[in-house]
């Protein structure tokens, strides 16, 4: 709470958003499959609603299937500015569909306590790279509706995503990686704390 009223002080001397957010120096460490964080990333599915896209509830033992299983991918983040570390605070869960060469986003999170400051874009476009590089050209994706998580309604929509389905509760998304358009945030540096 310190580091977050250090911030807001210092927002103040900015008249441009983007200034303010370059000032703080963000760096992202990005942690792959990583069983060091197993509780932390279950944790995360359980208790994270505002910035949550599917909201659903993983355990121990669920985090650790994924870590182990061939055909997903468990990719979190840490975030640190210069006022402090906010430790690991995202994470996106991705399962490979090898006969159709597309992957879909099982679950995408955020802790509302870095939600602002532009990180998710950064971290999609890592998300986006990491899937480009194994060839893969089609995304799935999709927002399933909370009562807490309407500020996400429209995420996919400013990463590129294209709507093919829609009900009251659940919207599908696709991407072709091709015609994805990264934000390029050179103020947030990413780190691959491998």
């Amino acid at each position: 709470y310190k580091h977050q009223a250090k911030r807001e002080t210092v927002k103040k001397e900015f008249s441009d958003i983007e200034d303010y957010l370059a000032s703080l120096e963000f760096k992202m460490t990005i942690f792959e499959d990583d069983e060091s964080i197993i509780s932390r990333m279950s944790q995360m599915t359980q208790k994270t609603n505002q910035f949550n896209l599917t909201t659903k509830r993983y355990t121990e033992a669920d985090i650790k299937n994924f870590i182990e299983n061939d055909v997903s991918k468990i990719i979190a983040f840490s975030v640190s500015d210069k006022f402090g570390d906010s430790g690991v605070t995202g994470l996106c869960i991705i399962n490979f569909h090898n006969e159709t060469q597309s992957v879909e986003i099982d679950s995408l999170l955020m802790s509302c306590r870095i939600i602002g400051r532009n990180i998710e874009y950064a971290f999609i476009d890592y998300i986006i790279k990491i899937i480009k590089e194994k060839k893969i050209n089609i995304i799935k994706a999709k927002y399933i509706k909370t009562q807490k998580n309407e500020q996400v309604k429209e995420f996919f929509e400013k990463c590129s995503f294209v709507l093919t389905e829609s009900t009251d509760s659940v919207r599908n998304y696709i991407l072709d990686i091709d015609n994805y358009k990264p934000r390029q945030l050179d103020f947030i540096e990413v780190i691959n704390g491998k």
